[in-house]
């Protein structure tokens, strides 16, 4: 078994176990195998690095991070990764660290991954908004990737005052973290995400592709469409 499918195994036995309202609270979407790995394969891996910094904010259960490692098996030059999972949700911290101390276990490469029980975007304010006690050189990661959580915000919520630059009227905490793992990113590094459409109009999210599109390069778009099931009394 890979270090995908392990993962996959375990996190579906998850889902039957939890209500579906309970995962809405968090705004969990998990992410499929194939959407995993079609992710994973849209990195450029930085060629004769041995040792990679990679960010994975709001893990979940951790497909879409261990979909880059599986990724990563076998190159050559790469010797280490050090891997960092924010997930704030108690209920599946277990799952993650199950699954990561597996990925650990069986890969033939050199993982060390630390799991943030924090909230992302609030554990970040002060270097963010570079206030008085931010560090002045805060890790930087060469890939971040993501499924966010999808959820609305109040425009007085702490997540949106905390990045008042991207933020107008009632936000939505994808485009934060999206902002957010901008920020996270050394110089040409990469970041992979699923995220809603909406980003690309309307006002509440104008400020937000300003500093998306100013500070960072978009190389590729890739519009996932539900497919459209045939009635079977046809």
């Amino acid at each position: 078994m890979n270090l995908l499918d392990f993962t996959i195994q375990t996190t579906n036995q998850y889902i039957d176990q939890i209500p579906k309202s309970q995962r809405k609270k968090y705004g969990q979407f998990f992410t499929s195998k194939e959407t995993a790995i079609f992710m994973a394969d849209l990195f450029d891996v930085p060629a004769g690095k041995t040792t990679l910094h990679i960010l994975d904010p709001g893990a979940g259960s951790g497909i879409l991070s261990i979909a880059l490692l599986e990724r990563l098996q076998g190159i050559p030059q790469l010797k280490s990764v050090h891997l960092v999972c924010y997930e704030n949700d108690s209920k599946i911290i277990e799952l993650l660290k199950t699954n990561l101390d597996w990925v650990c276990q069986n890969s033939t490469i050199q993982i060390n991954y630390e799991i943030r029980e924090d909230n992302y975007i609030l554990s970040q304010i002060l270097d963010y908004s570079g206030m008085i006690g931010a560090n002045p050189s805060p890790l930087k990661y060469d890939m971040v990737v993501s499924n966010p959580p999808y959820m609305k915000m109040t425009k007085d919520s702490p997540e949106a005052k905390a990045m008042p630059d991207v933020c107008y009227g009632a936000p939505n905490l994808y485009f934060l973290f999206a902002a957010m793992g901008l920020f996270n990113l050394i110089h040409n590094g990469e970041l992979v995400y699923i995220i809603p459409r909406s980003w690309t109009s309307g006002a509440y999210f104008k400020r937000f592709r300003q500093k998306f599109l100013s500070e960072g390069t978009l190389q590729h778009i890739h519009l996932f469409v539900r497919p459209c099931l045939k009635n079977s009394e046809e």
